[in-house]
């Protein structure tokens, strides 16, 4: 088995990050390693790139991991076991949270026409079937990949005109999507926990992992006043801010 690993970059990997990456084990099976950082300040691209990087070495399998997790010493093996033992799952993404610690980075019911929609999907400590999980940690079947067009990452652009904010969102989730499209399966692997280190407060998310009866139910995220919380999907509330969508037109201008 050939394994591609690719870090997509700001420029400045964390400390932990790079600690994890020191004792991470290798696949049962590797014959060939190869790795890659793509800087940038455009994710969806620098993505784009390690996965063509990848199918030009000739990958067999694809690990993806963001310069701010902190991975286990297992998750290679564990994420591409799940690929190996299941022939229609595209890829395995571990289970971590957002930056603060409150919400798993993985989702079900999800419509990349209304961002709106979906909830968090119910887990224990074996792998499920979901339909996206976030990019922090991935490991991606490289043959799903060949199938696809390129750029590989769609991308959401959330212009949050109160907020004064725009945000670059989705390409993991809408990638996710072109794989279901495409006949294959996404599994989350909760047994593969990533911390998430926090730059600005430089503390690891989250400070405690959930039980399995907080996370056994479906969950969606919601806001009273200030303040987020998860709530059990049959008790949220049904009403969503509408969103307007705008087509923009992005092109790649690839230099080889």
């Amino acid at each position: 088995m050939r394994v591609f690993f690719g870090i997509p970059t700001g420029g400045a990997p964390t400390a932990p990050c790079l600690d994890s990456l020191r004792a991470l084990a290798l696949p049962a099976g590797t014959a060939a390693f190869e790795r890659a950082v793509v800087t940038g300040n455009f994710v969806p691209a620098q993505r784009d790139a390690v996965v063509e990087r990848a199918l030009r070495w000739r990958a067999d399998v694809i690990v993806m991991c963001d310069d701010d997790m902190v991975l286990p010493p297992h998750a290679l093996a564990a994420l591409s076991e799940v690929l190996r033992d299941d022939a229609s799952c595209a890829l395995a993404g571990a289970l971590y949270y957002s930056r603060d610690g409150l919400r798993p980075m993985a989702v079900e019911g999800w419509d990349e026409n209304d961002s709106t929609k979906g909830w968090i999907p119910a887990f224990g400590a074996a792998p499920v079937a979901v339909d996206g999980v976030g990019f922090g940690c991935v490991a991606i079947r490289a043959e799903a990949a060949r199938q696809l067009s390129r750029p590989f990452f769609p991308a959401h652009v959330y212009v949050e005109l109160g907020e004064g904010r725009v945000r670059v969102c989705d390409e993991d989730y809408l990638f996710c999507a072109r794989l279901r499209r495409s006949g294959h399966r996404v599994m989350l692997h909760p047994g593969v926990r990533c911390g998430h280190f926090d730059r600005a407060r430089g503390s690891i998310a989250p400070a405690a992992w959930e039980t399995p009866e907080r996370t056994s139910v479906r969950r969606v995220l919601t806001r009273t006043g200030d303040r987020y919380q998860l709530t059990p999907l049959q008790d949220a509330p049904s009403a969503c801010v509408p969103e307007r969508r705008l087509r923009a037109d992005v092109q790649y201008i690839e230099v080889v």
